[in-house]
C-alpha cells in the first residue's frame, strides 16, 4: 500500500530511467505547502536519493507525509547507540562500526575532517519514532522504539568513533544533531492550522 503523499514526493524520470537533479526536484517538491514542513536536507538525502529502494517503500511508502514531521535535535550517545537498523543494511552498518581509526572512514575529505575535529556528523541522520505512528502495516520491518530511516554510514561510524574515543586517537562529541521523523500528533495538527 503506498501512499498518495509518497507518490507526490517521487523524482521524475527521464526517458532513459535517470532522475531529475536534486536541484530540479527540490525546486518542483519546495512548492507544494503540504509538504513544504519538510527539510531539504531530508529530501536530499532520503526522499529524493533513495524514494526507489524497496526497503524505504516497503517501510515508509505508507506513511502520510502531509502528517510526518521531521524535529531538528540532539541525541546523546547514549540514545543513539541503540537505535534499531533493518536487516538489509545490518551488515554494512555493522562494518562502518568495528573501526578503530580514521583512516578507514569511507566518505568525504570534508566529512573526515568533521568527525575529526568535531566528533560527529556533517548531516543529521534521520530517526524515526516508531511509537508515534500509531498501527503499523505487517509487512514493514519497523521496530520500536526508534529506527534509522537513513545515514547507515554515519551511524556506524559514530559507534567507531565510540572505539577511537576510548582508544584516544580522537574525540567522540556528547551530542549529535538528528533528524527525529514522527507522525504529528492531533493537538500539533490543530495549533498548525490555526
Amino acid at each position: 500500500m503506498i501512499s498518495e503523499s509518497w507518490n507526490i514526493l517521487k523524482p521524475l524520470k527521464n526517458e532513459y530511467e535517470n532522475i531529475e537533479s536534486f536541484e530540479d526536484y527540490y525546486e518542483r517538491i519546495k512548492s507544494i505547502i503540504e509538504y513544504s514542513h519538510i527539510p531539504s536536507q531530508v529530501f536530499e538525502q532520503w526522499l529524493w536519493a533513495h524514494h526507489d529502494k524497496a526497503e524505504s517503500i516497503k517501510n515508509y511508502g505508507w506513511l502520510d507525509y502531509e502528517n510526518i514531521e521531521f524535529e531538528l535535535c540532539n541525541w546523546s550517545n547514549e540514545q543513539l547507540e541503540y537505535i534499531y537498523v533493518i536487516d538489509n543494511y545490518r551488515d554494512y552498518f555493522d562494518s562502518r562500526a568495528s573501526y578503530g581509526n580514521f583512516d578507514n572512514f569511507c566518505c568525504t575529505q570534508e566529512d573526515l575532517k568533521v568527525w575529526q575535529e568535531k566528533g560527529t556528523w556533517k548531516t543529521p541522520p534521520i530517526i524515526l519514532d516508531i511509537q508515534s505512528l500509531g498501527k503499523v502495516p505487517i509487512h514493514c520491518e519497523l521496530k520500536s522504539p526508534f529506527q534509522l530511516v537513513e545515514g547507515h554510514s554515519r551511524l556506524g561510524y559514530l559507534h567507531s568513533m565510540f572505539r577511537i574515543d576510548e582508544l584516544r586517537k580522537g574525540n567522540v562529541a556528547t551530542t549529535h544533531e538528528i533528524y527525529l521523523m514522527k507522525k504529528t500528533s492531533l493537538n500539533d495538527v490543530d495549533n498548525f492550522k490555526a
